[in-house]
């Protein structure tokens, strides 16, 4: 039986063979292959696990708990500061932040200096609300005088994404760019006491997903000749959303404003290219341009496709001798200038102009105001701003995702951030100064003080006057004079070395300095802000 079986058992093999004559070389091959793709995995396995050293080795860790400054910056063993991580990083690196504060309590000092194409990182889609650097340093300005500053991108610096910037300094900037191009995307910046974002100089930063809210002065600030990418970015409740000044040339698409005094201001030579942004519920005016500033709000080419709605008292106000451009842009409310929603192109002019030693401007509470609305040309609002209630750092709007990591709807901060007084605004041009020092200074009296006084976060009952108060008066008197603060010698010797025939004299029981008298109300405030753009306290008797 067993004989039987064996026999049919070989005879099935050898028939097997003759059917499938290849199977044993199929077979030979396998055995070679297998041992040859083993040996192939290996180098790979190599190439991954060196690739992996690579990329840690240029990270350096950083958690505000848990480390410790004395170890090496790894993963495993991070450092407690920032600023020993950028004291030791080598050019092209990247930060990691750990969540938490990262402050003076815990051993920082401010300002952080990021260059050579370093990178901070936090938590990017969460737009760092739990990594917060709390702080703020004097910062001397390569364009200017100092600066309160909570961090500085400098030269090449690479990136800031992911966390949250508060300097609560009542003339504080969050984050200071001077001519730099980072990538500053998925950040908050909230409770800064000037501004949470500052370009100046030169700079080309790509600015998306942000989150700017309750900042004292602007949100976004862009001097000097810089020409920023301003994308997909949320401005809610933030004195003026974007404020662009002197030469810049920005591109702003795909932002929310919502809920701030205005959303939109372009001075001096800017520029600004708008599309499909919505501007909405601003307590004064969803845009305004005055100077020689310009503004692109579509095109017969390119429409706009940005929406103004709800704002209080204008959706655009024209205060310049240029037509506004806004084909495909939707308004539901008061226009105040020529703007002109049907056809048209936006020829743009070539700002090169250096403007090294102007510094960017600083929102006061007593000079915002003032800011004019001008000439009502269409009556037909009804926009009604909303009640701005505020919280701490309420959800995020609905937005479309940067490429599917846009930022959640962050949850209220894990600290609780200090909100700061409002402070001084500004727009630096020529100063045209008509000095009227007398020779026995006398007290000067206490002015009528008018409605409209130019403040960043003052009450929502101050108005915008007349468009002359823009343009300025063409009264050949004098109407208006500037005072200055100067607490001490140094500050003194700061204001004459700009305006040598300043006097001292006496205003409301206190002591200034009058630095000129002008009958030009434009001229005025542009010497008021380049002494607010020092730092000094200043007023304008009108």
């Amino acid at each position: 039986m067993a004989s039987r079986e064996n026999r049919v058992y070989r005879s099935c093999f050898i028939k097997l063979l003759k059917k499938d004559q290849y199977v044993p070389w199929l077979l030979v091959g396998l055995c070679i292959a297998l041992p040859c793709s083993i040996t192939l995995q290996q180098p790979i396995a190599q190439a991954e696990t060196v690739q992996s050293l690579t990329l840690d080795k240029n990270t350096i860790y950083v958690h505000p708990q848990q480390g410790d400054d004395s170890q090496g910056g790894k993963k495993t063993s991070p450092l407690k500061t920032i600023t020993q991580a950028l004291k030791i990083a080598p050019a092209g690196s990247k930060i990691q932040l750990a969540s938490g504060t990262y402050s003076e309590e815990t051993g920082e000092t401010f300002p952080l200096i990021v260059k050579n194409k370093i990178t901070l990182q936090g938590d990017r889609r969460s737009q760092g609300q739990k990594v917060i650097i709390r702080g703020n340093g004097y910062f001397t300005s390569p364009t200017g005088a100092g600066q309160n500053v909570a961090i500085a991108a400098l030269n090449s610096a690479g990136g800031i994404t992911g966390v949250t910037v508060t300097n609560d300094h009542s003339r504080g900037h969050g984050l200071w760019i001077e001519s730099a191009s980072p990538d500053v995307i998925g950040n908050t910046f909230t409770r800064n006491g000037n501004t949470g974002l500052s370009v100046n100089g030169n700079s080309s930063p790509l600015i998306e997903g942000n989150y700017f809210y309750n900042n004292s002065g602007n949100g976004l600030l862009v001097y000097g000749t810089s020409q920023p990418e301003i994308v997909d970015n949320t401005f809610k409740q933030t004195g003026f959303g974007v404020s662009l000044v002197q030469d810049t040339v920005a591109t702003l698409t795909g932002n929310l404003f919502d809920s701030n005094r205005i959303g939109i201001i372009l001075e001096g030579n800017s520029q600004g290219i708008l599309r499909d942004n919505e501007i909405i519920n601003s307590s004064e005016s969803g845009l305004t341009a005055i100077a020689q500033s310009r503004v692109d709000l579509g095109t017969s080419s390119e429409p706009g496709n940005n929406v103004f709605r709800s704002n209080r008292k204008l959706d655009i106000e024209n205060a310049t001798q240029d037509r506004i451009v806004a084909v495909g842009t939707e308004t539901q409310g008061k226009i105040v200038g020529e703007i002109d929603f049907d056809r048209g192109e936006f020829i743009a002019t070539n700002n090169t102009k250096n403007t090294f030693g102007d510094l960017p401007p600083l929102l006061s509470q007593d000079n915002l105001d003032d800011r004019p609305i001008g000439i009502e040309r269409n009556t037909n609002s009804d926009s009604i701003a909303t009640d701005n209630t505020f919280r701490n750092l309420p959800p995020l709007p609905s937005q479309n995702n940067l490429e599917g990591d846009r930022p959640t709807t962050p949850s209220q901060t894990a600290t609780s951030l200090p909100s700061p007084p409002p402070i001084p605004e500004n727009n630096n041009s020529n100063k045209e100064l008509v000095f009227t020092a007398p020779s026995i200074p006398e007290p000067e009296p206490v002015p009528y003080l008018p409605q409209t006084s130019n403040s960043a976060l003052s009450s929502n009952d101050s108005r915008i006057s007349s468009l002359s108060d823009v343009l300025g008066s063409s009264a050949s008197r004098v109407r208006y004079k500037v005072l200055v603060e100067a607490l001490n010698e140094s500050e003194e010797n700061e204001v004459r070395s700009l305006y040598p025939q300043a006097f001292e004299t006496v205003f409301d029981g206190q002591s200034w300095l009058q630095v000129g008298a002008f009958s030009n109300r434009d001229k005025a405030k542009q010497a008021e802000r380049t002494l607010v753009n020092l730092g000094l306290e200043t007023y304008l008797l009108e």
